[in-house]
């Protein structure tokens, strides 16, 4: 399992360096663990993405909390009434972790 585990950060690495294009790998990423490992790097890209917009907002904020060993990472912004839990792998997190608009958010969690 650990294998696997390492070749899906692989995998997920190469996704989010640009390094694979996903239009003309797109049958590659339609089968098997690849599908999987597609699937995750979309919904994690469309979470950066949701925070980009919600950055410009003020009161928004996220954090991550861990339960029973697992990553959960909170994006909130009371003035829209909106917020979402995402359950994110380790690997995930280091990536979602260096993104600018999810270290600005975290800061303005840690100073309230």
């Amino acid at each position: 399992m650990e294998e696997r585990t390492e070749w899906m950060r692989h995998l997920f690495n190469a996704l989010t360096s640009k390094q694979i294009s996903r239009n003309r790998h797109f049958a590659t990423f339609s089968k098997g663990w690849s599908r999987l490992v597609h699937k995750r790097y979309r919904a994690v890209d469309a979470l950066r993405n949701e925070a980009d917009r919600l950055a410009r907002i003020p009161g928004t904020s996220c954090w991550v909390s861990e339960s029973e060993g697992e990553l959960y990472f909170h994006l909130q912004c009371p003035r829209l009434h909106y917020e979402r839990v995402v359950v994110l792998l380790g690997y995930e997190w280091e990536w979602l972790g260096q993104q600018s608009s999810i270290q600005a958010l975290l800061k303005v969690k840690s100073l309230e």
